[in-house]
């Protein structure tokens, strides 16, 4: 991983439904500082929340499994931890896909608000403060590409997070074509990322002007 200040990235957080930029402004060992664009709702954040990070580096796209570790709302920063890096060049469909999608997890008639981390075509992993059980059978929703969907998944995993637990599922008893509409929705994913992070090649220059000049004035 080859991030520096000054550079600039793209951001993906469930609160919104679009791709948003933001300038890098500092780097330690553990976070990187992104200060997000104008319009990028920062007031939707909370800590341990899942966020997308993407980048470019020497014509490779690079998308980055990461959580919220801190908000600054006085600077408009938020700190950012990245948990793994994958490459969208050759990137096998079947390998899991980061994404910071929300989702309802329901399970003996209660209905708890969920975070997906990432998604492949045998599961996923959550996020949820509400405990459930290795072997539990959970009904999910989420939505991916405006359309709904809506599967059973079986607990593989479970551990304590910062703010509750994290989960690894797999999908329980789903039918063919909804694979089919999974791998849809991550080729859809995958080409809104490249799309997003090419944009930004077409005018870095600008941007990074730009948003460094905000940064200041801020």
């Amino acid at each position: 991983m080859k991030l520096k200040v000054g550079e600039i990235v793209t951001l993906k957080h469930y609160s919104g439904k679009k791709i948003n930029k933001g300038l890098i402004s500092s780097i330690n060992d553990e976070n990187i500082i992104v200060k997000p664009e104008r319009d990028f709702l920062i007031y939707s954040f909370f800590d341990n929340d899942p966020v997308v990070l993407g980048y470019e580096n020497e014509n490779i796209v690079n998308i980055c499994e990461s959580i919220i570790t801190g908000i600054n709302y006085n600077q408009n920063t938020v700190a950012i931890n990245i948990k793994s890096t994958h490459s969208l060049t050759n990137k096998r469909i079947t390998q899991r896909f980061p994404v910071s999608l929300s989702a309802y997890l329901t399970h003996n008639n209660l209905r708890f608000f969920a975070y997906i981390r990432n998604i492949s075509l045998d599961g996923l992993s959550l996020c949820c403060k509400h405990e459930h059980n290795k072997g539990d059978i959970v009904n999910i929703q989420t939505i991916i590409e405006n359309k709904e969907l809506v599967f059973d998944a079986k607990v593989m995993w479970k551990k304590i997070g910062k703010l509750g637990f994290e989960y690894g599922m797999g999908f329980h008893m789903v039918e063919e074509v909804f694979l089919d509409r999974i791998e849809n929705c991550l080729q859809f994913l995958k080409m809104d990322q490249e799309s997003a992070i090419n944009k930004l090649k077409f005018d870095f220059g600008l941007n990074r002007k730009n948003m460094a000049v905000n940064s200041v004035m801020n």
